[in-house]
């Protein structure tokens, strides 16, 4: 199969299970038992998928009365778990995996994203093995367009994800969360953009970025940002990251020398020219059991810490340099630097 006048499309890309197929799989016995440290929202969808994956999963908090322990050198100790997923606010990422390694766990861990507030040094070596949850990598649509542009250069990356702050979790007062706060914004609440363009093309290089805070919500970090990246073969990527669309949006364009693919993850739908490589809504836990049973087994594909923090490196980037003001808030313009390297994929 052809499109845009040249090359080979693949018909069948790699495929992720949906959650019914990996449901009637067991889990390895090695990580027979699964620890989640954080109990919000992301903490409990982490739990409710281990468990229909098979796994006995146990939570730990430090709320009152939340979760099965209080205490990480007890639920270590007693639960004895394979797998921990640190589920905590970002700021408390490192610290959680700290106090982890306190409590004698050496065994495999899975970090939200971001992995951290700021950069920091990897903590592969203290552990079995460690990734990071960067779950829209086993997104069948986003396998769709990585097959689709396999080995070729790629000229331009366009991308845009947007949603209105207070739409995103429904019966919560958005001021209350985290991406409301000092360790939120939109750069490391929606840097799954920034992962998935390094992860299909490969190392990107901030080259100019932008941080407004537009003053129409009541957040203490941006909540839009434009961000222009160098691609490997000297193409570019302009990204947008915002929390104000009022309709939910997350799409990326992506020409090569051969075709262009248009991916739109709202609707599963990945189009080159006339022809349709993908198109399926995806539930948003089929991409966490994907990301999970690669996790629990041989790791391929996960986001590793080294990747994750050349994402950390970028944001702290586009958010440095001077400030000026414009009509609706602070804007930061980092002008013109190197970035940090980010490594390919699996």
């Amino acid at each position: 199969m052809t499109c845009g006048g040249a090359g080979p499309v693949v018909d069948d890309p790699p495929r992720v299970l949906t959650v019914m197929e990996a449901t009637v799989t067991q889990a390895p016995p090695s990580v027979e038992r699964a620890l989640i440290v954080g109990s919000g929202s992301i903490g409990v969808r982490h739990r409710s998928v281990l468990e229909g994956l098979g796994v006995d999963v146990r939570m730990l908090s430090r709320r009152p009365g939340v979760g099965d322990f209080a205490d990480v050198i007890e639920a270590v100790d007693s639960f004895v778990p394979g797998y921990v997923v640190v589920a905590t606010e970002p700021d408390d990422h490192v610290a959680a995996v700290d106090r982890l390694a306190e409590a004698g766990f050496a065994g495999r861990i899975l970090v939200e994203k971001p992995f951290a507030e700021l950069a920091v040094e990897d903590p592969s070596d203290r552990f079995d093995w460690v990734g990071v949850g960067y779950n829209l990598r086993f997104h069948p649509a986003v396998l769709a367009l990585r097959a689709a542009i396999s080995g070729q250069r790629v000229l331009s990356v366009q991308g845009r994800v947007g949603q209105y702050l207070p739409d995103w979790r429904p019966g919560r007062n958005y001021r209350e969360t985290v991406t409301a706060g000092q360790a939120g914004g939109a750069l490391p609440e929606l840097s799954h953009e920034l992962d998935l363009v390094a992860w299909l093309v490969g190392p990107t290089t901030v080259l100019r970025g932008w941080t407004i805070r537009s003053g129409e919500l009541d957040i203490r970090r941006e909540d839009l940002a434009l961000c222009v990246l160098g691609l490997p073969d000297g193409g570019i990527a302009s990204l947008e990251l915002n929390c104000l669309d009022r309709q939910p949006t997350r799409r990326l364009v992506v020409s090569t020398v051969e075709r262009t693919v248009e991916l739109d993850l709202m609707t599963g739908l990945v189009t080159c020219g006339d022809q349709v490589l993908h198109d399926r809504h995806v539930e948003r836990n089929e991409t966490f059991a994907a990301m999970h049973r690669a996790a629990i087994s041989d790791g391929q594909g996960v986001c590793s810490p080294s990747e994750a923090i050349t994402v950390v490196r970028q944001i702290e980037q586009l958010r440095s340099g001077p400030v000026t003001e414009s009509a609706g808030g602070p804007v930061g313009d980092i002008g013109s630097q190197a970035g940090a390297d980010g490594r390919y994929g699996d």
